[in-house]
Order: C-alpha cells, then structure tokens, then sequence
C-alpha cells in the first residue's frame, strides 16, 4: 500500500469510527472531539486517542484501559502485532455497538 492509499483508508477508517460511535452513542456518554487525524474520545473511563501514523502506515491507539496499540491494515483489517482487532477493542472498552464500522 502506497503513502496516498494509507491516507485515504486511515482517514476513512478514523472518520467512520467517530461517526459510529456518534450514532451508537445513545446515552450521550462519550464526548468525541475529531481535528486533524486525531479523534479523541473523553469518557468516564479517561480519555482515547486515536490518529493516523503515516511513516509506519499504521493508526495508533491510546487507551486508558488497556495502554497503546499500534495497527496496521491486513486483510481488511487493522490488527496489531498481537492480531487484536481495532474495532474489536474499541467495542469492549467503550461497550458501544461497532457492528456497523465496516471499512
């Protein structure tokens, strides 16, 4: 994968997630703030980060529940070392329905 295809799949994939959450949201607990390639999620568990990293092609995680991740895209998935899933992780942590992030 090229530097422009990285781009548009890691900018799509942060902006789907910001907006499923939006939707799915429906108690109105988590405050989502999306500059940039940075989408930060303040909950009552503490704050997430999530943003894109383009010299490693990967997107990054910053979870006050389980620490950092790193992800990187693999059969249309973005997985870390350890093979956990980002939408995966994010749906336990944030206990939101994530069914429709499909990238």
């Amino acid at each position: 994968m090229d530097n422009t295809e990285f781009a548009k799949l890691a900018e799509k994939t942060i902006s789907l997630i910001a907006d499923t959450i939006e939707v799915e949201d429906k108690n109105c607990l988590i405050d989502i703030d999306f500059q940039g390639d940075i989408l930060t999620l303040t909950t009552n568990q503490g704050v997430f980060v999530i943003n894109k990293h383009s010299a490693a092609k990967e997107i990054w995680l910053s979870s006050p529940i389980s620490g950092p991740y790193h992800f990187y895209y693999v059969a249309g998935k973005w997985k870390s070392k350890s093979s956990d899933d980002l939408v995966v992780i994010l749906e336990q942590e944030l206990k939101i329905n994530m069914i429709n992030c499909s990238y």
